[in-house]
């Protein structure tokens, strides 16, 4: 009688435990939003070196990971393109998702933005309620009114080692847009020659970024480590704060001194 009813509790711990999977793309799905669709808390989505010709990517508030590979010197081996076609956002991300859920390893272009009626949003990444972790991505190619690269609505992602370039907005936040509430948290990424602007609204500096504002126009790129200086009197340099037109660089110059007055 003791043997079964220990063989009666060990079946009942075993009801309702799960296990986070990792789930293949294409080889156990074809698309990567199949896959999501498939998930659970907890599953990393590997997305196999290729570029995948989707748009609207949406976790739907899924804490899960949706990861890209790499190639052998450590650079992206994998895209998703929405190709500029139609209004399209190559992520959305607006279902209250916190940090479990993770964009992580992959190129994100070809985005033109969700129609908000007062102008397009969020070319590449759409942020919504939400506040997801973005690392290691390469955001570029995208498009919209507002926020080309990113757009943050009411959003604090953590953005960690991105690079984010070559995105246009055609009113504000060529590379990051953020309103109502936003308050992102970037670290040690490179946010530059984005048009027209790189970030508009305000972020926390967790340290590391290199950020130009204001730079594109005249094909100038960034101040910092890593990057060539530009003459532009308006680029804020790495390590600073972007708050509106003026920054707090830490003590660092936030102002090239084009005529060498001191000032």
């Amino acid at each position: 009688m003791r043997s079964i009813c220990t063989a009666v509790v060990a079946t009942l711990a075993l009801v309702g435990t799960s296990f986070a999977e990792t789930i293949n793309v294409p080889g156990d799905y074809a698309t990567i939003q199949g896959a999501i669709n498939a998930s659970s808390d907890g599953d990393v989505i590997a997305v196999a070196a290729g570029t995948y010709y989707e748009h609207s990517l949406n976790p739907g508030g899924k804490a899960i990971t949706v990861q890209g590979a790499l190639n052998e010197d450590g650079s992206l081996a994998t895209t998703i393109d929405a190709q500029q076609n139609g209004l399209r956002v190559v992520v959305t991300i607006t279902s209250g998702e916190g940090d479990g859920t993770v964009i992580k390893d992959l190129e994100i272009t070809g985005g033109t933005g969700l129609n908000e009626g007062w102008g397009t949003v969020g070319g590449g990444i759409y942020l919504e309620n939400s506040s997801p972790i973005i690392i290691g991505c390469t955001i570029s190619g995208n498009t919209a009114n507002y926020g080309g690269g990113i757009c943050c609505n009411n959003s604090s992602p953590t953005i960690t080692g991105c690079t984010i370039t070559d995105n246009t907005a055609f009113d504000l936040g060529g590379g990051i847009y953020c309103y109502n509430g936003s308050n992102p948290t970037i670290s040690g990424s490179q946010i530059c020659e984005n048009t027209p602007n790189q970030i508009d609204g305000s972020y926390t500096d967790g340290g590391g970024n290199i950020v130009a504002d204001e730079c594109a126009a005249e094909g100038a790129c960034c101040i910092g480590s890593g990057c060539s200086v530009t003459t532009e009197p308006n680029c804020i340099a790495a390590g600073g704060t972007y708050q509106g037109d003026n920054s707090d660089c830490n003590g660092d110059p936030c102002w090239q001194d084009s005529d060498g007055d001191g000032v």
